[in-house]
């Protein structure tokens, strides 16, 4: 039987990546835990890709400060360019544990404006007051920038909400209650600063406009995300499932190291190179050999696994 453990491999890689960002896990924590830590992570910062830029109607009409206007269009043309956003976010954008309760409630990043390094942080902008905030959707790679909004209320302003149904009530259409159409009352912008640090989600009608669920997932008891966790478990199963599947003969993998490097199964290693939390790709080595299999769909049958075995052979061969 060759050796594969790819559970305990993954806790080895998630280990390694939190451990570099000064945050090493400690001793007890299991995989679980330690996915969640790893998704709440990746998350939070908007993948390095160029962004399809698109301003609400409200933003464009907006009188800003100068310098506010100045960060504003360098924000946008680094984003439009593809390069990296993490600066303009909040200095705790590297604390596995930090609790970002407006993205976990309406998946809303919201974004420093600043133009220059800031001089005790010089790995991000300078702090402003004013925010900008915006939904990144890396699967179109569009960013909707909602609105600026000074600090104070801005995290709770359910103005964002009226801003997008208004320019993208799209964006709502999956989070929206259909079959209700009124409520009764609604919360507060306080009520939901309340109800946040509770863990309750508040449902919230849009000043004339739909009944929605939260956008981003939701909020534990804890204070963490509902998503996360959900996201943590599959990908757990995932990987079981992708474990399971790898050792079954019927798919060739031993016949194919077999015949390919003469090796028998027993003397096969297969272990988990790497791991993106966010785009859920893995990498996988057969240590003694040291074939190297990416993958990105891991309910998928194996006979990928084959096929791209055989790509990678027939480009060592030409």
């Amino acid at each position: 039987m060759a050796h594969i453990n790819f559970i305990s491999d993954l806790k080895e890689v998630i280990t390694q990546k939190l451990s570099r960002l000064g945050h090493p896990p400690v001793p007890e924590e299991d995989i679980d835990t330690l996915l969640i830590r790893s998704l709440n992570l990746a998350r939070r910062v908007p993948p390095i890709i160029k962004w399809t830029v698109m301003p609400s109607n409200e933003l464009a009409r907006k009188s800003l400060l100068p310098e506010i206007r100045l960060g504003l269009e360098q924000f946008i043309k680094k984003a439009e360019s593809g390069q990296n956003l993490k600066p303009h976010l909040s200095k705790k954008s590297d604390e596995p544990d930090y609790k970002d309760l407006m993205f976990y409630d309406w998946e809303v990043f919201h974004f420093h404006l600043g133009t220059n390094s800031n001089p005790n942080h010089n790995e991000f902008v300078k702090r402003t007051g004013a925010l900008l905030f915006a939904i990144a959707d890396s699967n179109t790679a569009r960013m909707y920038l909602i609105d600026i909004h000074p600090h104070r209320g801005g995290f709770t302003n359910q103005n964002l909400l009226r801003i997008v149904k208004d320019n993208w009530a799209e964006i709502l259409a999956p989070h929206t209650l259909n079959r209700v159409i009124e409520l009764d009352s609604n919360w507060s912008d306080n009520d939901i600063d309340s109800l946040r640090k509770a863990g309750i989600n508040p449902i919230l009608q849009i000043p004339d406009g739909p009944v929605l669920l939260s956008m981003g997932g939701g909020i534990t008891t804890a204070g963490t995300s509902r998503l996360n966790i959900m996201d943590a478990d599959i990908i757990k199963t995932d990987v079981r499932q992708l474990q399971e599947l790898f050792t079954q003969p019927t798919y060739g993998v031993a016949a194919y190291f077999k015949s390919r490097y003469a090796k028998n199964w027993e003397e096969l290693t297969f272990k988990v190179r790497s791991f993106e939390t966010r785009m859920e790709i893995m990498e996988i080595e057969e240590m003694t050999t040291g074939e190297f299999v990416q993958f990105t769909e891991f309910s998928i049958p194996l006979a990928k696994l084959l096929t791209e075995l055989e790509e990678l052979r027939e480009q060592e061969d030409s």
